[in-house]
């Protein structure tokens, strides 16, 4: 796990040093202050009616959290309310890089630095209001280091090559996707997102080219006092971005009704974050036309006498026979363009169609079922299932 972001409700569950040190500087308002306009919003597409950032001034290069005030008002209740929102990468807080790997065991640690970070820059909350704090953000992210015959390049491409469907509202196709030369893939919707790259080179690139924009200065010296040599290190996030999201897929994990909110403990339950990454993942190589993009086997002649046998061996009609047909085209092309590429294309030309199509994948995938992944997917699905923690000493040891 890495970025969190948790809200304390309540101007009084909170107090400020210095309010000046927010911009806009921050002011309190009573319900007979705010102008007519904003008593009497309907539906307002921003739900909040102000919004405060801190920028604290700082003596050391140690991570600090986000900190933002978030004003709103109730009128059924009669009253402005204010929210405490903090954002915080829990590896960096505790280690001050996202190489080291947090443990479960690491809850209350994180909760008492989050508690001295914050009274470091004039933010005063209680232990207990972090802990019970309700969560909305959740990055859940996994370090795996590649053996020399394991190309990250060749994870990339193949995972460039995949679709999330209509559920999901993808990327790009993958033309579009291959334009930063496969150097990261991403998955994404409002309120999900798959994020893959290597972590060793994102540590290389200038901040223009990374994924991850925020480097604590520890990590800036990183490269220069280790040598990492050519060890490759796949990176693998996948990110909640809303409460509704987190409820939905974490009391599934934890066996909980779904309307309970999730605080900041329920993360730290243990066995929580293999089983949700575990299970974005078979979401991602699970799907019919990502099993196809995602097949081991380059060779299109030894493809395609693969599904006329399987084929051949559930019906011996002309059905059966362009059943093999189309099954071994949509294989083919899915592999060479990607998902994305093919189902939209088709559906160019043959509009509405998209559940026959999905009919017709899900056939092609049930005809390649018992061959195998390529060996990247395989390493990276057999990792997952093993989970085992990273730590930078580790890498080490990897170079």
């Amino acid at each position: 796990m890495d970025t969190i972001s948790f809200r304390i409700s309540g101007k009084d569950k909170f107090k400020v040093a210095d309010w000046a040190s927010f911009t806009p500087e921050f002011s309190k308002r009573e319900l007979g202050q705010l102008s007519v306009k904003e008593r009497t919003r309907i539906k307002p597409r921003v739900p909040y009616l102000r919004h405060f950032v801190l920028h604290p001034d700082r003596d050391n290069d140690l991570t600090i959290p986000k900190v933002e005030v978030y004003e709103s008002v109730n009128m059924l209740k009669g009253e402005v309310k204010y929210e405490l929102v903090i954002t915080i990468s829990l590896p960096k807080l505790l280690n001050e890089n996202n190489l080291d790997e947090i443990s479960y065991s690491d809850r209350n640690k994180l909760a008492e630095l989050i508690l001295q970070r914050l009274e470091g820059v004039g933010v005063r909350v209680s232990y207990f209001a972090i802990l019970g704090a309700s969560v909305s953000v959740v990055h859940f992210c996994k370090n795996i280091p590649l053996p020399s015959n394991i190309a990250l390049r060749s994870i990339l491409s193949d995972l460039s090559h995949t679709d999330m469907g209509k559920s999901y509202d993808t990327t790009n196709d993958v033309r579009q996707k291959d334009k930063n030369n496969a150097r990261v893939v991403h998955l994404f919707c409002g309120t999900r997102e798959w994020t893959f790259y290597d972590k060793i080179e994102d540590y290389r690139l200038p901040k223009s080219r990374r994924t991850d924009k925020k480097r604590t200065a520890y990590e800036k010296e990183l490269t220069n006092v280790r040598d990492f040599g050519s060890l490759e290190v796949f990176r693998y996030e996948y990110r909640l971005n809303k409460a509704q999201t987190l409820r939905s897929e974490i009391n599934a994990v934890l066996k909980r009704p779904y309307d309970i909110p999730v605080i900041f403990s329920d993360l730290f339950a243990e066995g929580l974050w293999q089983k949700v990454l575990y299970n974005s993942w078979k979401k991602v190589i699970q799907r019919p036309e990502n099993q196809l993009a995602l097949l081991g086997p380059d060779d299109p002649l030894q493809l395609m006498l693969h599904i006329f046998r399987k084929a051949k061996g559930e019906d011996l009609s002309a059905h059966s026979q362009n059943k093999a047909l189309w099954s071994c085209a949509l294989a083919l092309l899915i592999k060479q363009c990607g998902a994305k590429t093919v189902k939209e294309e088709l559906n160019k030309v043959w509009a509405n169609r998209d559940d026959r199509l999905s009919e017709k994948l899900e056939t092609a995938a049930k005809l390649v079922r018992d061959l195998p992944v390529s060996q990247g997917i395989a390493h990276i699905t057999s990792e997952l299932e093993k989970f085992n923690r990273i730590t930078l000493n580790m890498l080490d040891n990897e170079v």
